[in-house]
């Protein structure tokens, strides 16, 4: 098990990945211009948004002491409170899959062969790890289980450079609650995304989980607000054709 943090990128250039693995690279922009806006409504409780599984997982051949993922966060990390898997080590001859390929990128881990990871710093996380190694491990982990994804394509104009979206969002690992994802919490009428998509593509409360072109993507499922905007903006600057994914809660308030 590595110990590891702040090694996660978000940049994704899908024309330089050789195989599954989440090769990233980051590119520094500033943020977008987000308009103000004028609807609000009601969000669905998160835990509604969670699916929690059992993934059972033995140490990879010849590396008694690792098992093919990298974990960041923890109490006292800028990386968000929870343990949350940020890597995973593509299945190969040489590295067969162990059970990782259960595992998904973001999922949080809540306890480890029954250790409670749930309010723990990540020098102990990764201390729970080493003393265990070479056992097989039991995680138990937590991740975004959305009911609905919208795919919201939308078709920039060679001039709108900086443009606003006309959406504001909230959340991100700068956050003091304990979801950390970014939210869309209003919705200008007249802005970009209201005018150039389908009605009700983008709702109020929808979760963020992407923002990509044909070549590029950019996760938005475990980054600050900041980072977030820069992203958003990059991806947008860098090519016309862009598609936002979004997660759409049920209308069960």
């Amino acid at each position: 098990m590595k110990k590891q943090q702040r090694t996660y990128h978000h940049i994704f250039d899908r024309n330089k990945c050789t195989d599954d693995t989440q090769n990233l690279y980051l590119e520094e922009s500033p943020p977008p211009p987000y308009s103000s806006c004028v609807q609000q409504q009601q969000q669905q409780p998160i835990e509604n948004d969670w699916k929690d599984e059992i993934i059972e997982i033995t140490p990879l051949s010849d590396f008694s002491n690792k098992y093919g993922f990298v974990i960041s966060g923890g109490i006292d990390t800028i990386d968000g409170r929870a343990i949350v898997i940020t890597h995973i080590e593509h299945c190969s001859n040489a590295l067969k899959d162990n059970g990782r390929s259960k595992l998904r990128l973001f999922d949080r881990i809540l306890s480890m062969n029954r250790f409670d990871f749930t309010h723990i710093t990540h020098d102990n996380a990764a201390q729970a790890f080493s003393c265990i190694q070479g056992q097989c491990i039991t995680l138990h982990i937590r991740r975004v289980n959305p009911l609905h994804i919208e795919y919201v394509d939308f078709l920039l104009t060679t001039d709108s450079e900086d443009q606003p979206l006309g959406i504001t969002i909230r959340g991100g690992l700068d956050e003091a609650n304990d979801d950390c994802g970014l939210f869309i919490t209003q919705i200008d009428p007249n802005g970009f995304i209201a005018l150039n998509t389908k009605k009700n593509q983008v709702q109020i409360g929808d979760r963020l989980l992407e923002i990509k072109t044909n070549r590029t993507s950019a996760n938005l499922q475990w980054v600050t607000h900041s980072m977030a905007a820069q992203l958003i903006r990059q991806i947008c600057n860098n090519s016309r054709r862009v598609t936002l994914v979004v997660a759409r809660r049920t209308s069960n308030f």
